[in-house]
This record gives C-alpha cells, structure tokens and sequence, in this order.
C-alpha cells in the first residue's frame, strides 16, 4: 500500500519525532510525583532564620544570690535530718519552726488616747479612760451553724466583750460601737448583755461584764472598735468572718 492510499488511523512510528510522543506521559507521571513530595514536605518555603537562631543566653546569677539559696538548702536539709527519726504526727510544727512562734510573754495590751490599741479577738486591752480603767477582752465572731459551708457573703454576727477589774467611769452606749465588714460598711451592732439584763449606762464594777454584740456583716475582715470618749475610738479588735 502506498503512501498515498494509507487509512488516517494508520500508525505514525516511522515519523519523526512519533518516539518522544510514546514517552511523554511517562514525564508528566514523574513531574506530578515530584510536585506532591514537594507539597508533602513544605515545598521550597525558604526557613526563616529566626528558626536557625541559637537560643538566648541563661540569665546570671549574682553570687550573693547563690550564697542565699545554698544556706536555705542547708537550712532546710538540716532540718529534715533533724527530724527525721522523730515521731511527726500529721499537722504538727516542725521543731526549727516551734522555736520561731513561741507565745508573747505578755498578751495584755495598753490603750490610751494618744495611743490607741489595735487586737485580735482573745488578746485582751487596758483600756484608760479619763475617768475610769478597765481590761477588756473580745471573742467572736461566731456565725450560724446554718451558714457553715454555705457560698452566703452575708452573715448573722456575734461578740462577746468582757470588762474585768473595772474602776471608775467606764460609759456603755450603742454608739461608742462600730464594726466595719469586709465591704467598707459602718455598722452599729445592737447591744445585749449576756444573762437577760437591762443593758446600764456604765459598766459595773466588781466582777466582770459581758456584753453581746450582734449584727449582719459581710463574709471576709472586719474591726470591731470601742470608742468610750464618744470620739476616736480606744481599742480594736480585728477579725475574720468565714463560712467554709
């Protein structure tokens, strides 16, 4: 058959340039495979070279400062070796801490006008007045039952305040009281005396006198101040009302 009457469909081998045709798809295969490896791994993304960049330098330590942290090891190393063959019972002090928080020798504290005096419940005040001296001692507050373990930020509120070895003049009024909650508020507590009794303008002397003191604070600090001169107050009692 000649060249003239040959069908279209009739191969082209023998053309030039048909062997380049044949392997073509076999390039473009490859070029795909390498384009998704490419892909895979990140592409060409040139690394940035704050990635390449050493680490910063560690911080100096001053001498001084290491001289410090050695005898706190030391401390507390020795302490641990001291007791180790003790008996500890659980929540009890540790005996280089026992040496630390001995109770004050003297637990009465001095108020005067020109020095007032500032408390815990429990620690009791001299208070000097210019008519009158009397020692006096605040325990509270106590809270209801009901609101233990509750998430109440306001609660019912107790004092006792007991005066003891009372001379002369030692006024009673509900307004020498106040108590200042964890909020800022000024309170006036209403007062009671504790066995039902009319509540007297002064205290008696003779044997010691309490007085119940009761308002609604709220949960956290709070002072309780006694100002007997009707003027700044005298003596404070600081406190913590919790309910958890």
């Amino acid at each position: 058959m000649s060249a003239d009457t040959q069908s279209p469909n009739a191969s082209r081998a023998f053309e030039p340039g048909s062997w380049r045709l044949r392997r073509r798809p076999w390039a473009l295969v490859l070029a795909a495979l390498a384009a998704g490896l490419l892909t895979a791994c990140g592409g060409t993304k040139p690394v940035s070279k704050h990635a390449l960049a050493p680490p910063p330098p560690a911080p100096r330590v001053s001498s001084r400062l290491r001289a410090e942290e050695a005898s706190i090891h030391r401390a507390v190393q020795a302490s641990l070796d001291s007791d180790s063959g003790a008996a500890v019972r659980y929540g009890s002090i540790p005996a280089y801490l026992r040496n630390k928080q001995a109770a004050p020798a003297n637990q009465l504290l001095s108020a005067t006008a020109a020095h007032p005096a500032i408390a815990i419940q429990g620690v009791s005040v001299v208070l000097h007045l210019a008519h009158g001296r009397a020692l006096a001692t605040a325990v509270g507050p106590e809270v209801p039952d009901r609101i233990q373990g509750s998430a109440d930020l306001h609660t019912p509120a107790t004092w006792d305040l007991t005066f003891a070895n009372v001379h002369g003049t030692v006024p009673i009024s509900p307004s020498l009281f106040t108590i200042t909650d964890e909020q800022g508020m000024l309170l006036l507590p209403h007062l009671s005396i504790v066995g039902g009794r009319s509540l007297p303008k002064i205290v008696p002397a003779g044997r010691p006198f309490t007085l119940r003191l009761t308002t609604v604070v709220s949960v956290g600090d709070g002072k309780l101040r006694y100002a007997p001169e009707g003027g700044p107050w005298l003596a404070e009692w600081d406190f913590d009302v919790e309910t958890d």
